[in-house]
């Protein structure tokens, strides 16, 4: 059986570290700075490359911000993998950075997150890897296989931990429906639908939903909180209703702009996962991704 490695990429050090414990697998660290000019330098921190030559590498490199930075690295990596002669190269990127943009919104425009793919394709992987991908079809642009990890489980029994009170998950808009249903049998929690809509031309949410929540518990789950907005506008109407605590759980937690003011103004706790490095990072993936390595 060929040896195995695990590579440490700049931008999920703390993760890859994680992962190797897990499943008893020797991590490499790399080195990686920024010339002057703004060009990228990463080298993997050995003195002898002959042992890598017939190895499975598993590079672990999230493509957070600056993305741009993190993708050149991880291309870095995978030529670097290649180079020295493994067999299997397995590419986690936890979080994969322009996955929202997977289809033409607009005339002119690219498919991001199909272009990504196929550079990671081209550049040599042999396995894609991430976490709750925004769209699964765009693994369509792509031959090697590819798989979308759920993080959902273990989000739902780190807020189990918090003995919650007779809790119920929101479902904010029709497209959360099947994400919400899930987390709510995980949670053993009651399911609950709102109605929201969009004016399309100031981008304002509207958004309807009345219940009694005096003294229960609220969460509201999806895969990332960018601004946060339409989560705090489902929220303000849960705390309004008499909700008791208030969650806003997601898988990558980006926090764009006022986002943690724009929730935590109303008194919700943010819980992300480590797919992305953030204040509220406090759930790991990394059991995710070791199970993942260690099924036959």
């Amino acid at each position: 059986m060929p040896k195995r490695f695990i590579i440490a990429g700049p931008a999920s050090q703390s993760l890859a570290v994680q992962v190797g414990k897990l499943l008893g697998v020797p991590v490499i660290e790399t080195e990686a700075k920024k010339f002057p000019d703004g060009e990228n330098y990463v080298r993997l921190q050995v003195e002898d490359e002959k042992e890598f030559n017939g190895s499975d590498m598993i590079i672990i490199q999230t493509a957070d911000f600056p993305q741009n930075d993190h993708f050149m690295e991880l291309f870095y990596l995978i030529s670097i993998a290649k180079r020295v002669g493994a067999i299997k190269i397995s590419v986690v990127v936890p979080y994969l950075a322009y996955s929202r943009q997977d289809k033409v919104f607009r005339p002119g425009e690219a498919i991001s997150a199909m272009l990504l793919l196929t550079l990671i394709e081209s550049a040599g992987a042999t396995e894609f890897v991430t976490i709750d991908i925004h769209a699964p079809e765009v693994f369509s642009a792509v031959k090697i296989p590819c798989h979308s990890l759920d993080p959902m489980p273990l989000l739902a029994k780190y807020l189990k931990d918090r003995k919650l009170v007779n809790p119920v998950v929101i479902s904010p808009d029709k497209g959360s429906r099947e994400r919400s249903k899930q987390f709510a049998d995980l949670l053993g929690a009651e399911l609950v639908m709102f109605d929201k809509s969009r004016d399309r031309i100031t981008g304002e949410i509207e958004m309807k939903g009345e219940i009694a929540l005096d003294g229960r518990d609220v969460a509201i789950a999806d895969d990332i909180i960018a601004t946060g907005g339409t989560m705090a506008t489902a929220l303000k109407i849960a705390k309004k209703g008499g909700a008791r605590n208030l969650y806003a759980l997601c898988s990558h937690a980006l926090l764009i702009g006022n986002a943690q003011y724009k929730l935590g103004s109303i008194g919700c706790e943010i819980i992300g996962t480590n797919a992305v490095s953030s204040p509220v990072s406090l759930v790991s993936v990394a059991p995710i991704i070791a199970d993942h390595y260690k099924a036959p």
